[in-house]
């Protein structure tokens, strides 16, 4: 595979954007260690604040024609249009950041909240997730309203506070808009940001980037055993811990289907035309007729095993006794769930209380989502980006999909029929795949710069030339 930077285009548009500013902008807001726990009561919200002036002092032209508003911790910035009659949209993202892992602080090559600049990077936590389409979309806003551009189509701009926790600033914009009578053309948020083989696909050789339409549900589920405990020589009727290890077993031994969500059938006849590789060329002949083939063939594949079911991860456990001897007491775990698409929180639970027969095994979601509703391909706001990315990327095939993970989209869905999930910032699949929630996060700096781009030049499309 090609570096990405290689398919980058038009790196020579808006030649007067300050690309080494913009750098230097985003490298200040790194430093701030905006880590929103979900008990607020431990959140240095005194970070947020730093954060929020950055923006304040930063982008003059987008607070001087905006207003900017707090919603708890949440930003709204309002850049309203000339033309009421058009819908808004929004660019989103958000200002908090996961922590790092402890006892792997000195792994990274420069201080995790350094904002260290190396001159092909620049390097810390958020630089890809995500306070990199923070600064982008607020870069992109003030380069044109700096120059004179007047916004036809009124733009929010809405950076929640805590989408890697509870996802409650989003939500507070998302009612505030709501009561406002505002209803959204489309939105952008966060998704891949990679540039990949189409190999998985069965289309090796095509570089494929992914536009998610929707997003599966999310659920944590406990499984919790109580136990008087003891002594280990008497564990008459099994422990506390077997019996929830058995539990977990019972659940992970029973998978859900493999089926083809309706975005990644689109994504298939997207593809359709570049697939070279059996069996999967000729399945996608006819996509809808051999979606059930499709989907077993994905279920094999580790990569694109979580596009079509529902995912058991047992992810905790704790209570185990502290001696080899001692029958453990109370004892708890938790499995993470993905739903796919046709799944619900509901059935979800179903299907583990069938596989649970234990009735000492008690079950319940500490949270728990249905999955999104999707967004249709056919619509303005997709239209409108796939024009702008093939323009900065041409050589890319971008298809319709499924994201895996979770977004502040979701959020805004009572608002809103199109939420694009949908990263600019295109960087190396294996730098994400480690960087993102992990070790030595970083973007390049051409890629900060061609993302900048692409948002200017989506906000021209939608915001100025509607």
């Amino acid at each position: 595979m090609r570096s990405v930077s290689s398919f980058f285009a038009g790196e020579e548009l808006y030649p007067d954007l300050d690309t080494e500013a913009a750098v230097s902008r985003l490298s200040e807001a790194i430093r701030c260690r905006t880590i929103n726990d979900a008990d607020h009561s431990l959140t240095d919200f005194a970070e947020f604040d730093r954060l929020q002036e950055l923006m304040r002092q930063g982008y003059p032209h987008v607070m001087r024609s905006g207003s900017f508003e707090l919603i708890g911790h949440a930003v709204l910035i309002t850049i309203p249009g000339t033309e009421p009659g058009l819908r808004p949209c929004l660019y989103m993202s958000h200002q908090d950041v996961v922590p790092v892992v402890a006892g792997t602080e000195q792994d990274w090559q420069h201080d995790a909240f350094s904002g260290a600049v190396d001159g092909t990077y620049l390097w810390g936590r958020g630089t890809l997730d995500i306070k990199n389409m923070v600064f982008g979309i607020l870069e992109a806003a003030e380069y044109l309203l700096s120059r004179g551009q007047s916004f036809r189509r009124t733009a929010y701009l809405a950076f929640g506070d805590d989408e890697e926790t509870l996802n409650l600033g989003a939500l507070a914009i998302a009612e505030t808009l709501e009561s406002r009578g505002v209803r959204l053309e489309f939105l952008l948020d966060e998704g891949s940001g990679k540039i990949e083989d189409g190999a998985c696909f069965g289309a090796p050789g095509q570089a494929v980037s992914m536009i998610s339409l929707m997003e599966k549900g999310y659920a944590d589920l406990e499984l919790s055993v109580e136990s008087a405990g003891g002594h280990s020589s008497r564990p008459f009727g099994g422990s506390s811990l077997e019996h929830l290890a058995r539990a977990i077993t019972a659940i992970a031994d029973s998978p859900f289907p493999a089926r083809l969500p309706e975005p990644m059938a689109v994504a298939f006849e997207t593809l359709a035309p570049h697939i070279t590789e059996e069996p999967l060329r000729s399945l996608a002949r006819d996509v809808r007729g051999n979606a059930g083939a499709i989907a077993e063939v994905c279920a094999g594949q580790p990569e694109t095993f979580p596009f079509v079911t529902t995912t058991i991860a047992p992810t905790m456990i704790e209570g185990g006794s502290s001696a080899c001897n001692v029958l453990p007491q109370n004892m708890r775990a938790v499995i993470n769930f993905r739903l796919n698409q046709g799944d619900s929180t509901e059935s979800v639970m179903a299907h583990c209380r069938s596989a649970v027969k234990d009735p000492r095994v008690c079950l319940r979601y500490l949270q728990a989502n249905d999955p999104s509703h999707a967004a249709c391909s056919d619509s303005y706001g997709y239209h409108t980006l796939t024009k702008v990315l093939h323009e900065f990327f041409p050589e890319v095939l971008f298809v319709p999909a499924m994201m895996v993970g979770a977004t502040d989209a979701r959020r805004y869905e009572r608002i809103c029929d199109c939420c694009l999930r949908c990263s600019p910032f295109m960087t190396e699949a294996a730098e994400a795949q480690t960087g993102v929630h992990g070790t030595n996060e970083r973007i390049p700096l051409r890629s900060y710069a061609q993302g900048i781009r692409v948002l200017i030049r989506l906000m021209e499309l939608a915001n100025i030339q509607s």
